[in-house]
């Protein structure tokens, strides 16, 4: 009892954190440029915070030194991207030790109370950079990165103009005032300035980008931007500049500001960190409304069917086609078969677009929970994302639904009302994006718990008690029952959502390496190199896997080479594996892999589909040249052994003999290069 007490509290903090919604903010609500805008007092000062209409993975946001409102096109386009803009209204104390006390209690504020990000992005324009600065040297590791656009990084210069600048003699008074120096002399003797507090900024990684005019007759740029570049760079620091040739202080920006608004972003989003999920039957979202009005007018529907061998088989899949048909009798239902057996997410974000966008899916159910059981969620995010982004991105019409199957060991988290890792993981992404979800496991683990169902038996169950499966992953037709009426009852619970334009979710990605761009690339002869055959279409492989791998290129004499170069941050090949495979050797930039790649498992009594991966996490702005090269040396066949009834004869047999490799597609998120 005492621990079901405290798995229900850690469900409730589950619950709590990681799928919470964007922070609330108090105080007088408005609109700023289409977004809502939050007015309230911070440690006595009047804080402005404008919330994005769906905030990106933990909260990133801008904060304004100064000026906040004017040239407020990166702001929008941040908004766009799930950020939040903040600004503190001290404009009277040019940055000094007041106002970064003030900040610090803002910040407390902010992080502690509202959940936003650990880190933001600073932005200071002209006097600004005198706060935005002034803040980060005194909290270095509290900073993502810092946007100066003409900013002031001495008083000396500006508005002491104690240089080549105008300077104000107004502003200057004010500055001795509010930073509390005696005279003007222990001002300019000031070594406390942003120019000076360098060093814990360039310790702590901080990049800057400054955009200014070359002809600033008010902050001039080589007693400012300047200064800061020359001494950031000699510690170590990164720092862009972007020279404006012959601007003055004004205008501010750029005319296209997707390079500052590019940057912020790449140092300032923040990515997601996995957190145990609730198992729900059912996870409505923004529903199934786009398709549901299409069945309820009685027009045409496709729905298409992306995963693994669950959803291959004559099951759950067949059966949710047919309970659509009977439901909506006058609307014509159509099914997109892009499941296969022993594949993930990390395919299936390649094939998407050929085994299912190109058919033009009203609704697209997705099912890789068990077959992405283990990876990790860094790469279930960028894979399923991908599937997302490039699904909508071919029509925003098109509905999404998540199904999350059982597997023997799925039991365990569900019973302690959790998902497991690979539907949590794929939980967290469907809140961002509004996808509803179905996740069979709670009724069959409830079944179970009831005496009804036996996850695996070889023998037929006693009446009344349900044999889900032989295996314990993959289910017999009762299982697929249950699977068929979870999709069903999620309808149902859907049935009265409108329907949305997905479209705009697409601003805010989840993880900002998503695989949206994966693609897949046929073998061009140019490419190859030895004895390669190109298969015919009367060829049984050909007729076999050609719809999947397209046109398949095959190879037999050792020494023949695949090599071509590529722009992205991974690579892979479609290919086949069977029990006559070879094994080869794989070069990527010059290095060669100690061990050798064999196209041959203890599963390989017949030729399937699979992935040859070659690298990951690589500089995805760098080129990189790969080859492929077919060794002499055959694979050890024993792991095969125990499936055979005479594996000393079977295995001399030509049947598992050979040094072939076939291969159909290259797969990356990127480009390739061919120069």
């Amino acid at each position: 009892m005492i621990r079901s007490a405290l798995c229900f509290a850690a469900l409730l903090l589950f619950v709590g954190t990681a799928t919470a919604a964007s922070p609330q903010f108090p105080g007088q609500k408005s609109q700023y440029q289409g977004f809502d805008r939050f007015d309230f007092p911070v440690d006595g000062k009047q804080v402005t915070v404008v919330a994005p209409k769906a905030a990106a993975p933990g909260n990133p946001w801008l904060w304004h030194g100064e000026f906040f409102g004017h040239k407020t096109e990166p702001d929008v386009m941040l908004l766009k991207r799930g950020f939040h803009v903040v600004y503190m209204h001290v404009p009277n104390m040019l940055g000094s030790p007041t106002a970064v006390a003030h900040w610090n209690a803002l910040y407390k504020e902010l992080t502690e109370k509202y959940g936003l990000a650990k880190k933001p992005a600073l932005t200071g324009l002209s006097r600004g950079g005198l706060y935005a600065y002034n803040w980060a040297a005194a909290n270095p590791d509290k900073v993502a990165c810092i946007y100066g656009d003409a900013p002031v990084c001495d008083i000396k210069s500006w508005p002491g103009g104690k240089g080549n600048g105008q300077g104000s003699a107004g502003e200057w008074k004010r500055a001795i005032e509010v930073y509390g120096f005696a005279d003007e002399a222990e001002a300019l003797a000031y070594d406390q300035n942003p120019i000076d507090k360098l060093a814990p900024l360039a310790k702590a990684g901080v990049p800057l980008l400054h955009v200014y005019g070359d002809a600033d007759r008010v902050v001039p740029w080589d007693e400012n931007t300047g200064v800061i570049a020359e001494r950031y760079k000699k510690l170590g620091g990164d720092i862009q500049l972007i020279a404006k040739p012959g601007v003055d202080h004004h205008p501010h920006g750029l005319e296209d500001p997707t390079p500052i608004v590019d940057f912020i972003a790449k140092h300032a989003s923040v990515e997601p960190t996995y957190q145990p999920q609730p198992a729900q039957r059912i996870v409505s979202r923004d529903g199934l409304g786009n398709v549901l009005k299409k069945l309820n007018a009685g027009e045409p529907v496709t729905i298409g069917y992306l995963g693994g061998s669950i959803t291959a088989a004559n099951g759950w899949r067949v059966k949710t086609r047919e309970w659509f048909a009977e439901q909506f009798p006058k609307a014509e239902v159509k099914e997109i078969h892009a499941a296969i057996g022993g594949t993930g997410s990390d395919l299936g974000v390649f094939r998407v677009q050929q085994d299912a966008l190109q058919y033009k899916p009203d609704l697209l159910f997705v099912e890789f929970s068990v077959n992405d059981g283990g990876a990790a969620p860094e790469r279930i995010w960028k894979a399923m994302e991908g599937i997302v982004r490039q699904t909508w991105q071919a029509n925003p019409e098109t509905d999404i639904c998540f199904v999350y199957t059982f597997k023997v060991g799925y039991e365990e988290p569900t019973r302690e009302g959790l998902c497991s890792r690979a539907a949590g993981s794929m939980e967290m992404l469907a809140e961002h994006y509004g996808i509803p979800s179905v996740n069979f496991c709670p009724e069959v683990v409830k079944r179970e718990g009831e005496g009804t169902l036996i996850f695996k038996s070889a023998k037929e169950t006693a009446d009344g008690v349900i044999r889900f499966s032989s295996d314990g992953v993959h289910p017999l037709d009762a299982g697929h029952e249950l699977y068929a009426a979870d999709v069903a009852a999620a309808v149902e619970q859907m049935k009265e959502l409108p329907p949305v334009d997905h479209a705009a979710k697409l601003a805010t990605p989840f993880v900002a390496d998503n695989w949206e761009s994966a693609k897949m690339i046929p073998l061009a002869p140019s490419m190859l190199k030895g004895n390669w055959e190109k298969l015919p279409e009367t060829n049984s492989l050909q007729r076999s896997f050609g719809k999947r791998l397209g046109q398949i290129w095959h190879a037999s004499e050792p020494g023949s080479e695949l090599t071509f170069k590529f722009r992205g941050s991974l690579v892979q090949l479609y290919d086949l594996v069977g029990p006559n495979g070879g094994q080869v050797s794989i070069t990527i930039d010059g290095q060669t892999r100690d061990k050798l790649l064999p196209r041959f498992d203890r599963y390989c009594t017949y030729h399937r589909l699979s992935l040859l991966k070659i690298a990951a996490d690589l500089d995805p702005n760098e080129v990189h040249t790969v080859t492929i090269k077919l060794d002499a040396e055959q694979p050890d066949r024993q792991p095969v052994a125990d499936r055979l009834k005479d594996p000393e004869t079977e295995l001399k047999s030509p049947k598992y003999t050979g040094t072939n490799l076939w291969i159909g597609q290259i797969q990356l998120p990127g480009d390739l290069v061919t120069e």
